[in-house]
């Protein structure tokens, strides 16, 4: 055997295990891990960098996170500031990723509404949190399958498959919350959270969203804020109020004593919870909301 025809059975054998090196993807919100590990399948490789049941407003990279930047082929983000750290990262890592944000395909977005003294309106501030509405979910779905083909073309069809199974996947879970939200009569439709965190729900649905500490959970609710809000409870004799899963529920004690609702049960407002939850995934997510918000206020 000649030397030339080692070497050329060596690359023949060699060059199939390079092409299919992984697509290396880092996301900085769990529903975005969710959907690159979904599509991608075993043609990507997805590091996440921001876990499940982690608060995405509190979110600090850490030193490490710098290095993983600058091996990443494409990073996902959400956008609408929840990555304020972005930038100094990327800055940081020399990273030559591509990024890809959820808010460049999500076209409807829903400002942030508070209330004082029972009076609502709306900020020029957008919900950062899409993942609670199906179609941007599905929108950002598509983002995720156009960005990893354009990146690995030769993989393109087998993207393209999983993003269509996907997509049929939340075609399903949006049949089963119609049905789930039928039960619970227009007039009751009013959710009281701790932050204001549901508004694509709360505009698929009809509700109207009063939260105690507006978009950011870290904002600490004023004595008069609360005292609307108690009033606002008793007159519309709204039957349970909502924490969520990153916050300490005591936030909400003072407006149970007060105002006679019950806890309704814990929400996942800032994405799915650990494997160890009833919302280990997007789906488990969104039914375990649904159902807790309907069970609690039919």
């Amino acid at each position: 055997m000649t030397l030339l025809f080692r070497a050329v059975l060596f690359l023949g054998l060699v060059a199939p295990v390079l092409a299919a090196a992984p697509l290396r993807v880092v996301t900085l919100h769990s529903v975005l891990t969710e959907i690159a590990t979904e599509v991608g399948g075993p043609e990507v490789a997805v590091t996440a960098l921001l876990k499940a049941g982690a608060d995405p407003h509190t979110f600090n990279p850490a030193p490490t996170d710098v290095r993983t930047l600058a091996q990443a082929e494409l990073i996902l983000g959400s956008g609408f500031g929840l990555e304020p750290y972005l930038d100094k990262l990327v800055a940081n890592s020399g990273t030559k990723a591509r990024i890809a944000l959820a808010r460049a395909v999500i076209r409807e977005t829903v400002p942030t509404a508070c209330r004082h003294g029972g009076h609502a309106h709306t900020h020029e501030e957008i919900d950062p949190h899409w993942w609670h509405g199906l179609a941007n979910v599905r929108a950002v779905t598509q983002l995720v399958r156009d960005q990893l083909a354009a990146l690995r073309p030769a993989a393109a069809a087998q993207f393209a498959a999983r993003a269509t199974a996907y997509a049929a996947r939340l075609d399903q879970l949006a049949a089963w919350a119609q049905t789930e939200i039928a039960t619970l009569p227009p007039a009751r439709r009013q959710l009281v959270t701790s932050h204001e965190a549901f508004g694509y729900l709360a505009r698929d649905f009809g509700f109207t969203i009063h939260s105690l500490q507006g978009v950011n959970p870290e904002a600490e609710p004023s004595a008069r804020a609360l005292a609307a809000l108690i009033d606002l409870i008793k007159r519309e004799r709204i039957r349970a109020v909502f924490p969520d899963s990153t916050e300490n529920p005591k936030l909400l004690a003072a407006m149970l004593r007060e105002s006679g609702a019950t806890l309704g049960g814990t929400l996942y407002a800032d994405g799915p919870g650990g494997a160890d939850t009833p919302a280990a995934t997007f789906a488990g997510m969104y039914r375990h909301n649904l159902t807790t918000i309907v069970g609690a206020l039919r």
